[in-house]
């Protein structure tokens, strides 16, 4: 399965020379997915939370807006 994520934020620190990404995708079942990419000269790490639908029907998430 290929989710298609969509652009949040992306940063570029020129003292640091770091670079952060942020995604976030739809997953078929309901849930979402936040994905950031941290880029270093020398190193690079990734983080992907995943946030669950409301399973009960009230509430839940609401999709990141920019």
């Amino acid at each position: 399965m290929k989710l298609e994520y969509e652009l949040i934020e992306d940063q570029y620190d020129d003292t640091t020379q770091l670079r952060t990404m942020t995604e976030e995708a739809a997953t078929p079942w309901g849930g979402r997915l936040l994905r950031t990419t941290v880029y270093s000269p020398h190193n690079m790490s990734t983080c992907v939370t995943y946030i669950p639908a409301d399973q009960a029907g009230a509430g839940g998430f609401d999709e990141v807006v920019t």
